[in-house]
């Protein structure tokens, strides 16, 4: 069990502070966004890589605190990697290992970390002031070519997957974003689930639930 400061439980609330608005206005929040080339280039991915950029599970106490578990974060984030692994099974995909070397363990971070970097810009223009003008120009994020770190693991693509799932005596939020990325490093997907209704990730059946709402927007993968 590891404690969060002050600062890490705001840096936890204020990247995701509009959809948090969105989804406390209802049960549940799902959005799916699609790079303009989107149905030229998905039926060609077959074999993505999962970068698990950062999941995690928090546990709330009556008086606000919030205290990350790391136990229940490692089961949650299995059984989403599992939901993952059979979803795309379904839609005849396979989703490659990540083995992790001295030489991979830094290119993965490098990537994780311009990851988030695009990805918070991602919100704020999907769910902040200026999400007219996105709409406008059309969803298209980059993270530069990824054709070498791909070609390491036999993968076509990334599957990039960050999130929360905060439980208290009062109930549970999640909320959770999936991105794919490909060769390229196009994002050509990104979806985000939220809900109130009390899927627990440490559940593997709440982890399917959330995954398949994730994956929901996808179409033209089956081959």
């Amino acid at each position: 069990m590891k404690n969060m400061s002050a600062t890490q439980t705001k840096q936890l609330i204020n990247p995701a502070i509009a959809i948090l608005l969105i989804l406390t206005a209802g049960c549940s929040l799902a959005s799916h966004n699609l790079h303009p080339e989107y149905n030229n280039r998905i039926s060609s991915i077959k074999n993505p890589v999962l970068l698990m950029s950062d999941v995690n599970m928090y546990q709330i106490t009556p008086d606000g605190r919030a205290t990350r578990r790391d136990d229940w974060s490692a089961l949650g984030r299995k059984n989403l990697q599992d939901a993952i692994t059979q979803n795309l099974k379904r839609r005849q995909g396979n989703l490659m290992p990540l083995t992790k070397t001295d030489r991979t363990s830094q290119e993965i971070e490098e990537v994780i970390a311009l990851y988030k970097l695009v990805h918070e810009t991602m919100d704020q223009q999907i769910f902040g002031a200026s999400r007219n003008i996105s709409k406008e120009r059309g969803f298209q994020y980059s993270l530069g070519s990824m054709e070498t770190i791909l070609r390491r693991f036999g993968a076509d693509a990334a599957i990039f997957i960050t999130g929360y799932d905060k439980i208290s005596a009062r109930g549970r939020k999640s909320m959770l974003d999936l991105a794919i990325a490909d060769r390229s490093g196009a994002i050509l997907y990104y979806s985000v689930s939220g809900t109130i209704k009390g899927n627990d990730l440490r559940d593997p059946a709440s982890a399917q639930l959330m995954v398949r709402s994730l994956l929901s927007g996808i179409s033209g993968v089956e081959g």
